[in-house]
């Protein structure tokens, strides 16, 4: 683990009360994807050096150097790498795009939201893999310069959005036994499904799903829309046709394994079946791309030179990105439960 510091400005620190010997602070860290990570600390020590660089040697909260003799990692740092430990603010709704911290493997790592799946969990990126974290594992991302934090803390709620407690419940499957718990700070979270992706919300769907089938699940959004659908799992079924489900694709906020959620049977379907892909798509062809670990509804606007690659318009944001043939597949709607091939766009 690497420790880089980025060259800011910062002020002198002999007035500074968070580099005083005992304060905890947060140390920043940039690995080997070149990704900053945030780790809480405490000041130790001042070093003396024999340039004017100001160095202070740091004891990791949550990161050891022998865990067997609990002996906690030691490590020496640049003022500009160190921060205060930002004061905890109330929970603010968030939404794609915004850039936040996330916490995965005891730190903050920074990023941007990929995907809200819902009110209460979204995807975000680290590294080469996209994770599902709840948003009481999510904070807005500031920057600590010459002593105040941008933006400014004023311009955050100061009270909670929702009315309900923010704990999620989360389910962790453990050989073939289910287990509820309550997470008060796990990385491991998953909410019941929301929304309707059905416009005629009186219709009551009669499916049944088995145990161990293999199903595709709507991503809904917190605008009730469905964005993608992503393979899953029926683990068990529920009452009030209700699933518990676990997917194929999303892993837990601390990637111990994929993610398990309980679903109504009107947000899950049978996977589309296996029909041969054209040897090339052409215009305006309604097809599934397969996006951030989902199939994405869109229509292509441009086959590029050679056919293998093509240009798509997502229905849902407007979006038009080049997927490769292999990441393609024609679009078909589950209606009435059947497969129904939609009319081509013109």
């Amino acid at each position: 683990m690497s420790h880089k510091g980025k060259a800011i400005d910062a002020p002198a620190t002999e007035d500074l009360d968070y580099l005083q010997p005992g304060s905890v602070v947060e140390v920043s860290h940039e690995n080997n994807d070149c990704l900053r990570v945030w780790y809480t600390a405490t000041i130790i020590e001042r070093r003396a050096t024999s340039t004017n660089d100001e160095r202070y040697v740091v004891q990791l909260t949550d990161i050891y150097q022998d865990r067997n003799s609990g002996t906690k990692l030691l490590l020496e740092y640049n003022s500009v790498d160190i921060r205060p430990l930002p004061p905890p603010l109330p929970p603010r709704k968030f939404k794609a795009g915004d850039m936040v911290e996330a916490y995965y493997q005891n730190g903050w790592y920074e990023g941007e939201i990929t995907l809200m799946l819902d009110n209460y969990n979204c995807m975000f990126q680290i590294s080469s893999r996209f994770l599902l974290f709840g948003v009481n594992q999510l904070r807005h991302h500031r920057t600590w310069f010459n002593g105040d934090w941008i933006p400014p803390l004023n311009l955050y709620v100061t009270k909670s959005i929702w009315d309900e407690d923010l704990t999620d419940r989360m389910m962790e499957i453990d050989s073939n036994q289910l287990e509820w718990e309550t997470d008060s700070g796990s990385a491991e979270t998953s909410t019941a499904g929301t929304g309707n992706i059905l416009e005629e919300s009186d219709q009551k769907t009669k499916e049944e799903f088995s145990e161990g089938e293999r199903v595709e699940v709507a991503n809904i959004d917190e605008d009730g829309f469905n964005q993608a659908w992503l393979a899953a799992t029926i683990v068990k079924p529920v009452e009030n046709n209700r699933y518990i489900i676990r997917y194929e694709t999303l892993r837990t906020g601390n990637d111990t394994g994929f993610l398990v959620k309980e679903m109504d049977s009107l947000h899950i379907r049978p996977p589309p079946p296996d029909i041969p892909v054209p040897h090339q798509f052409k215009m305006f062809d309604n097809v599934d791309a397969l996006y951030k670990g989902g199939w994405w509804k869109g229509i292509i606007t441009r086959v590029l030179p050679r056919g293998s690659r093509y240009k798509v318009h997502f229905d849902n944001n407007g979006k038009v990105m080049e997927f490769k043939h292999s990441d393609l597949r024609l679009h078909l709607d589950w209606i009435d439960r059947k497969w129904t091939r939609p009319s081509p766009e013109v």
